[in-house]
């Protein structure tokens, strides 16, 4: 079996006004983001300004789960809604949303499909499946699988359904595309 982990040292990070932006997954994977030719997109970003505003981002699906910090989310128009740790807001591109904190964000992005973002907390030996397509972070903690062994920032993007147990406390947070 092909091992797919994305360890943090292969992240695209980009300067943004506001901070940082990681990519760590772009599909296809030619796919370039400021063309806009991605059907998925997976980031983080660290948000080091107090308020920011989201870039427009016509016919893109948003998913945001926060990492670390505390933030409002304002959706002009729509809601607005305060995230803590591991809390997630789904919008569109095209709101216009302001922002208020500094967080560390886990972001995904879709067009023409949509995605389940589910935040799993672990105890040590819990186990947690995947099935093929799935994308995995690991926010916290140690993950195994046979000769695969996730830690803290890894991600893995998966061929096959398999079975990962957590090593100690931990928290993944899993992608899961909707056909």
């Amino acid at each position: 079996m092909k091992t797919n982990i994305i360890p943090s040292s292969s992240w695209k990070t980009t300067n943004w006004s506001g901070g940082t932006t990681s990519e760590l997954l772009i599909l296809p994977k030619e796919a370039e983001f400021k063309k806009g030719n991605y059907d998925l997109r997976i980031s983080i970003a660290t948000v080091e300004v107090e308020e920011s505003t989201f870039t427009a981002l016509p016919d893109v699906n948003r998913i945001l789960t926060i990492l670390n910090g505390e933030l409002e989310l304002i959706h002009e128009g729509h809601h607005s809604i305060v995230l803590k740790q591991y809390e997630q807001d789904s919008f569109l591109g095209d709101w216009n949303t302001r922002s208020i904190g500094k967080v560390r964000d886990f972001n995904v992005m879709t067009k023409d499909c949509h995605a389940d973002v589910i935040v799993q907390h672990l105890s040590n030996n819990d186990s947690m499946n995947i099935t093929p397509e799935d994308f995995l972070f690991l926010a916290e903690g140690e993950l195994k699988n046979n000769n695969i062994s996730l830690q803290v920032n890894d991600s893995f993007l998966s061929e096959e359904a398999m079975k990962f147990v957590a090593v100690k406390k931990s928290v993944a947070i899993l992608v899961r595309l909707k056909k």
